[in-house]
């Protein structure tokens, strides 16, 4: 079963072509700070990786893979997205307990099944290794910010955009902690604005 699997707006030529001319970008209306901020944003939580291997999963056109590789702060700098082939590749270079750092820049909104997608990030990643993601958040995140998620918890039901034939999952602050927590990610912090979401978790040592 392929875990990584996109949605099938992401199979179009157009949309890839698109993607990183303004379409990205255009992520601030949800609190996204813009690309060059959020890549030094994910930098910072994966530091300590710097000198190893990163794997760009979800990587799209490239955007975020390319700065990695330009950075220079990375031994190697693996991309892999929602392509059957390069999956193939990508499993036959991972290995359990092979990578010190993963990053997944506005995806597992997209995953159809992200509890599997984490399980497998947990399986390949060292102990000690980190994982960086970005995501969006829910309809009301912004209000969480304010009055507190649990406060708007109640809202979820009603929650526009969400649920039924949705193929994106917008998430709350604790979904992500838990789903991490499920596969053995620990330490969970986190930068969150309106509905924008930058987390970093961190594989335990034994």
């Amino acid at each position: 079963k392929n875990y990584w699997r996109g949605t099938t707006t992401f199979q179009s030529p157009l949309v890839s072509f698109v993607y990183e001319r303004g379409w990205r970008q255009g992520f601030s209306w949800a609190g996204f700070p813009g690309v060059d901020r959020e890549f030094d944003m994910a930098m910072d939580y994966l530091s300590p990786a710097y000198g190893s291997t990163l794997v760009d999963m979800s990587c799209g056109s490239g955007l975020f893979t390319r700065k990695f590789a330009k950075s220079e702060r990375f031994s190697t700098v693996v991309a892999a997205d929602f392509s059957e082939n390069m999956l193939k590749q990508t499993r036959s270079f991972i290995q359990e307990d092979n990578v010190k750092a993963i990053h997944a820049g506005a995806a597992i909104h997209c995953w159809p099944d992200p509890q599997q997608a984490m399980a497998e990030i947990s399986r390949v990643l060292q102990p000690g290794g980190i994982f960086v993601a970005s995501t969006f958040m829910n309809f009301y995140a912004p209000l969480g910010q304010i009055f507190g998620d649990d406060a708007l918890r109640p809202l979820k039901g009603i929650e526009p955009f969400q649920g039924g034939d949705m193929p994106y999952k917008f998430w709350e602050e604790d979904e992500l902690k838990d789903l991490c927590n499920a596969v053995g990610l620990q330490d969970f912090r986190r930068q969150r604005d309106q509905r924008f979401i930058l987390f970093a978790v961190t594989k335990p040592q034994y």
